[in-house]
Order: structure tokens, then C-alpha cells, then sequence
């Protein structure tokens, strides 16, 4: 049967099952795959969940919280400069480590610069030079993750992508877990400057993951640039090529990649603040992640790879897209329950598990999306979208909770009633998927 995302025959779907998926993670490019999962899910979280229990405990306004979260938006406009991670390659360590593995170095030395000048500012002073280091670091971890996806995406067949995918989200999340559980714990111990501090260590991954990875074996042609007409060419080439390979196909593929996340996006600035204003302590919030939240999370992974391998992306897209959709509504019922502690750790389960499936479907959906000729700018164009209508109205989620709060003369009324209208985003991309799912029948 030809697939509608790539147009050939779809190759055949192993029977595999969850100790073979385990068992994979031997394989070297897997295991890499995991270590830059970890070093690049840990910028993100800095700048954005984390940052937000770290601004809340030191009195910081809900809207104020709400738009710092576009710092985060480098990642959502990678695609603008990600043509250039494709074309340039760099001096001298471009020769010495490969074209993929120097812009990795490049990125994660910046992250690390950022994430230390965060630290030693600190968000209580000026808040100037903070912002600017969080920018920096977003930025940096933005041209990171476009080096490293193309690395992923260019070291694995077609067959393999599912595969490859939910090894580098299994590394995606816990690069996660470990910017925020660990993070909360240590801040309750030697303050939240000292804990930024301590998770620059992260950027040890990424340099181990350099250090043994392969160069993908893709011959790539680096001409020198002529004038802006080759500036020009460099960055609307992808578009060309994705337009070629996929046609009127990108009048569904695109918008449901871009509303995928959006009910993540909606809460996620959200979910600190909630339990900052529950009374809930860094350590009691670190260990109910590290005990529930995580296991659950991978777990997640490791089902919509299996169901990805045995029956395509798109099933495990849906299944997902669902459930992380009702996992919104767990937080309402946190809100509205006064903090109970068996409530939290059912919120705290539903939602790591599909935050985990569905980022690791729509990953590997989305990979084979891409063409060779231009792997880096083409999944930066998608994983930009991924984030990117999502992170723009989550900016305005502070604003949206302080309004119902004010409405219903409730702290926690407003917030339940803000996690309970969210799911609601999940309808338009559920439209798209069922869409994709009847063209790739017809096809």
C-alpha cells in the first residue's frame, strides 16, 4: 500500500514487542539517540516549567510568569535560521567533528553559557541581564535541537524512525525529569541560583553523546555564498522540496502538526503556579514526579512506540492527542480537591503518560515528513509549529486564570475552571488526524 507521507510502497511493520523495543536501546545509534534526548530536553524546561516555579516563589505576577514563557519561542522560530545549520558549515570544527556534530557543539556550549549567566543573576535583581541569559539559552538549545534532530532523522531508515523516535523522546523526557524534579528538590536545599548552577552539568550528556556518536553518512555540497540571492535560495529551497514531496497534503499535514500540542501549550506556564499557590513544597513536588510522574511518562514512550511499529503513527497520534486532552481536566480536579495527595498523583500519572505518547507519535509522524536534502530546516520548519501556536496563547494563559479567578472570586475556581476549558483544543487536530487517517486508506 503507498503511504500518503511518503508516496512509496509503506515498508512492513515488525512485529515487535516490549522487550525487543527495550532490548534495542543496545544498538549505539539508539542509546545516542537517548543522550541527546537528555541534553536537549533540559534548555526548554529551564527556561520555561521550571522558570516558572522559580518566579512564583519569589512573588512574581501570574501574567508576568504567562509572558515570560515567549522566551521560550526560539524554538517555535528555529525554522528561521535552521536552513543555515543545513548550508554553513562551520571553520575548522566542522572539518574536525562532521557538519552535524559541530553545530551540536556549537549549541550546547551556548546553553551551558546561558544557563550559568541565569544562575548567577537570578530573577530577584535586575531582571535585564536574567532575560537576556534565558534568551540566550533558548536560542542556543533552539540550534541544538536542529542539529541534533537532523542527526536522528538522517542516522535512521525509514523503517526505523518510529524506533528512533521514541529513543531520543525517551532521553526528550527524561532530559525533562531532570530540569525539573531534581531542580525543585535541590532548590528547597542550596536556593534556586545554586540549582541553575548544578544543572549546567547537563550539558556533560551532550558532550559524552558527541564524543561517541557517528557523522551521518550524507554527502553534502557546501558552496560558498555568492550574494543575498544565495542567502534567499538557502532558506526557501526546503520549502520547495517539502512542497514537491507532499502537494495539497500540506493543507492537513501542517495545521495538524501546528495545533497538535496545543492543549499542552494552553496549561503548561500554568501547572507551577497551581502548585506554588497549593502549598505544595519543592521536595513533595519532586518526589511525586520522580516516583509517579516520570515512570509514567516513559511509559508513555514506550507504548506509542510499540503501537507506532505495530500499526502506524497516526493510531498512536490519536490515542494520545485524547488522552492528554483529559489529562487537562485532572488538574481542574487538583484545584478544585484543595490539594489532595492521591488526586495529585493521579494528575501527575495521567498527564506524564500522554505527554509522553504523544510527543513521542507525533515525532516520528513528522520525521518521515522530512527529505534528505534538507532534514535540519524541514523538521525545524515542523517542530517550530509544534510549539509555536501553543506557546503563543499559553503566554496569555497568566492573564486568561487572574480573569476567572477575578469572575469567580476564586483562586482556585479560576484555575479549575482554565483547565477545564483547554481540552477543547483538542477537537480541530483530532478533525486533521482522522483526516490523514482517510487519505492514507484511499491511498
Amino acid at each position: 500500500m503507498a503511504d500518503v507521507v511518503t508516496g512509496q510502497d509503506e515498508p512492513q511493520r515488525p512485529r515487535t514487542g516490549l522487550r525487543e523495543v527495550l532490548a534495542s536501546l543496545n544498538q549505539p545509534k539508539i542509546a545516542l539517540a537517548v543522550i541527546f534526548g537528555i541534553a536537549t530536553g533540559m534548555p526548554p524546561v529551564l527556561v520555561g516549567v521550571t522558570l516558572g516555579f522559580w518566579l512564583r516563589s519569589e512573588g512574581i505576577a501570574l501574567a508576568a510568569i504567562g509572558m515570560m514563557s515567549w522566551v521560550g519561542l526560539f524554538v517555535s522560530v528555529k525554522f528561521l535560521w535552521a536552513p543555515f545549520v543545513d548550508w554553513i558549515r562551520l571553520p575548522w570544527i566542522g572539518r574536525r567533528l562532521g557538519h552535524r556534530r559541530s553545530w551540536m557543539l556549537l549549541g550546547q556550549t551556548f546553553v551551558t553559557v546561558g544557563i550559568l549567566g541565569m544562575a548567577f543573576t537570578g530573577p530577584s535583581g535586575n531582571l535585564a541581564p536574567f532575560i537576556a541569559f534565558a534568551m540566550l539559552t533558548s536560542f542556543s538549545a533552539a540550534t541544538q535541537d536542529i542539529a541534533v534532530d537532523a542527526w536522528r532523522i538522517e542516522s535512521a531508515a525509514d523503517a526505523e524512525q518510529d524506533l528512533m523516535a521514541s529513543a531520543y523522546i525517551f532521553g526528550l523526557r527524561s532530559g525533562y525529569f531532570l530540569a525539573n524534579v531534581p531542580i525543585l528538590a535541590m532548590s528547597a536545599v542550596i536556593g534556586w541560583n545554586m540549582a541553575y548552577a548544578a544543572a549546567a552539568l547537563g550539558s556533560i550528556a551532550g558532550l559524552a553523546g558527541l564524543l561517541m556518536a557517528r557523522e551521518p553518512d550524507k554527502p553534502r555540497d557546501f558552496k560558498p555564498a555568492t550574494g543575498i540571492r544565495s542567502v534567499l535560495s538557502a532558506m526557501v529551497r526546503p520549502l520547495k522540496v517539502f512542497w514537491q514531496d507532499h502537494g495539497r497534503n500540506n493543507f492537513i499535514f501542517l495545521p495538524l502538526v501546528a495545533l497538535f500540542f496545543v492543549p499542552d501549550g494552553l496549561i503548561n506556564s500554568m501547572v507551577g503556579p497551581l502548585y506554588i499557590d497549593l502549598g505544595f513544597t519543592g521536595p513533595q513536588i519532586a518526589a511525586t514526579r520522580t516516583v509517579f510522574g516520570f515512570p509514567a511518562t516513559l511509559a508513555g514512550v514506550i507504548v506509542a512506540g510499540l503501537i507506532g511499529l505495530r500499526f502506524g503513527s497516526i493510531p498512536a497520534m490519536a490515542i494520545a492527542l485524547i488522552l492528554a486532552a483529559i489529562s487537562n481536566v485532572g488538574f481542574a480536579v487538583l484545584a478544585l480537591s484543595g490539594g489532595d495527595k492521591l488526586v495529585w498523583i493521579g494528575a501527575a500519572m495521567f498527564e506524564g503518560f500522554s505527554a509522553g505518547m504523544a510527543t513521542a507519535a507525533m515525532v516520528a509522524w513528522a520525521s518521515r515528513l522530512t527529505n534528505p536534502i534538507a532534514t535540519a530546516a524541514q523538521f525545524a520548519l515542523l517542530s517550530s509549529l509544534m510549539t509555536l501556536v501553543g506557546g503563543l496563547l499559553g503566554g496569555f494563559a497568566g492573564i486568561a486564570v487572574e480573569a476567572l479567578q477575578a469572575q469567580t472570586g476564586s483562586s482556585m475556581a479560576g484555575f479549575a475552571a482554565w483547565f477545564s476549558v483547554t481540552p477543547f483544543a483538542a477537537i480541530p487536530p483530532l478533525i486533521l488526524i482522522w483526516l490523514v487517517s482517510k487519505r492514507t486508506k484511499a491511498a
